[in-house]
């Protein structure tokens, strides 16, 4: 047998299992090779994106404004709504985003023993839950633990929340904003790196931008009403669970549909 047909043995040795059958590469383990055009995709793609956003944040933050005062009329909320800019924003001079006035107080009696009352309900509720929704039993309990801890602040130093909700409401919308660039990016070493066609790749990152965007001065808005009439015990199961958390959640849901779309065969993109 020469050199070169043992050689070729080994190799199909190293790939044989012990049934007889071909052991296939795990995915962990695959390369793939980086051409010029996905390089292009990889960074060229989210840098893009980067600069179109940049070149209309004054019409964005307009929006984001128009957005907020249609919500407040809708709502009929007691509340003034101007503008404010951001500090030390880097990219851009003019920014300035909605500043909402609305007022929220600590709890009141009859509001701390209801929220009391309410979390003792769900830490009940989700030892009655069947195993089978397990998960929906943690999350329950989560909101027990975040909320219950607000409750016991409030009722022992109430005094020593110092945050307003106008001010919950512009870091939030500054942390969307921030969240908002940074998205073609994550997209970027997620997805972009794979083997997919590039108007995948161009329309996840626009959906997962357009939905920040559009859902930010709503989503803020809903927690600004919640803390308006419940009170400031509820800013941090708002902020700990149902901010950036849940913006996150739904990048996360967005890729998860990405991955089954087949708008080419083959992915020949690059």
């Amino acid at each position: 047998m020469s050199l070169k047909q043992r050689a070729d043995l080994l190799n199909a040795m190293r790939s044989t299992g012990y049934a007889g059958g071909v052991i296939q590469s795990h995915r962990a383990m695959r390369t793939e090779r980086f051409t010029r055009v996905r390089w292009v995709e990889i960074i060229g793609l989210p840098l893009l994106f980067d600069l179109i956003l940049l070149a209309f944040l004054p019409q964005v933050m307009q929006f984001w404004q128009t957005l907020t005062a249609w919500a407040v009329a809708f709502t009929g909320v007691p509340a003034d709504l101007s503008s404010q800019a951001i500090d030390g924003w880097p990219l851009h001079p003019m920014v300035s985003l909605p500043w909402l006035e609305l007022s929220a107080s600590v709890p009141s009696y009859w509001q701390w023993w209801l929220n009391c009352v309410a979390c003792v309900v769900l830490l009940v509720l989700s030892f009655l839950i069947n195993k089978e929704n397990t998960p929906m039993r943690y999350v329950l309990r989560l909101i027990v633990i975040v909320h219950g801890s607000a409750c016991l602040f409030f009722a022992l130093y109430p005094a020593g929340f110092t945050h307003s909700l106008p001010e919950y409401h512009h870091t939030c919308l500054e942390t969307v904003l921030i969240l908002t660039f940074l998205v073609p990016w994550i997209h970027s070493i997620t997805f972009n790196i794979l083997n997919k066609p590039i108007v995948e790749k161009i329309l996840l990152t626009a959906i997962s931008m357009a939905y920040l965007l559009v859902a930010a001065p709503l989503h803020y808005f809903l927690a600004a009403i919640i803390m308006h009439y419940g009170s400031l015990m509820f800013m941090p199961m708002l902020f700990i669970l149902f901010s950036l958390m849940l913006n996150v959640m739904m990048l996360i849901a967005f890729y998860a549909w990405a991955m089954s779309w087949e708008f080419g065969s083959g992915h020949q993109s690059s």
